[in-house]
């Protein structure tokens, strides 16, 4: 046993680290909000994380992305990346730099248990619900995150295994997003994946 699971054993006991150890999550979107669940869930013991994006690195993004100045031009997927295996060198983490659309999705679900949306573009949040509706997969959506001051107004809408984190009005086209509050809905997202990973058998 490595000394991140030692670590583990402090926080889950052995049903919840067992489930941590075999779920496999799909992580679509390593932005604001992807890049900030995705390192939550790794320092929460996720080992199988599958990371998809298909953007770089941009200076603009370093106010509210889990990135570093160095990576600025990199591959999100291969910064993130990086930085995860710097928290559990362990982890099994598969970094796909690719577009989402409709035929790789219904590829990538079925092979994961739970999905969590973090993209920005309104077609591939609803897109990304459909298909994991179609193949019965849990998802975890994000919808108004953009703005500050307001963060009392994040909810969580909960159905049929899925959940959607946010204020639902607020959208980037309106309100720029910042470190605040992308990060707040992040640490939600992140919270409902483990709140899904301990309703599985």
């Amino acid at each position: 046993m490595n000394l991140f699971d030692v670590m583990l054993k402090n926080y889950f006991d052995e049903k919840m680290l067992d489930k941590l150890s075999r779920v496999k999550i799909l992580l679509i979107g390593c932005g604001g909000l992807g890049s900030n669940v995705a390192v939550m869930l790794i320092r929460s013991g996720i080992k199988n994380l599958t990371i998809v994006d298909f953007d770089e690195v941009d200076i603009l993004n370093l106010n509210r992305q889990n990135y570093f100045l160095h990576q600025v031009g990199e591959k999100k997927v291969l910064a993130l990346k990086d930085t995860l295996f710097k928290i559990n060198p362990h982890a099994n983490i598969a970094a796909k730099n690719i577009k989402i659309d409709e035929s790789n999705l219904d590829e990538l679900i079925p092979q994961h248990d739970i999905v969590v949306e973090a993209v920005d573009n309104e077609f591939t949040k609803t897109l990304i619900f459909k298909k994991a509706q179609k193949h019965n997969k849990k998802v975890v959506l994000a919808s108004g995150v953009a703005g500050f001051g307001d963060c009392e107004n994040i909810k969580i809408k909960r159905g049929k295994n899925f959940s959607i984190v946010g204020d639902f009005v607020t959208s980037i086209n309106e309100k720029k997003p910042l470190a605040p509050k992308v990060m707040a809905v992040a640490a939600i997202q992140a919270d409902e994946v483990l709140r899904m990973i301990n309703e599985l058998e």
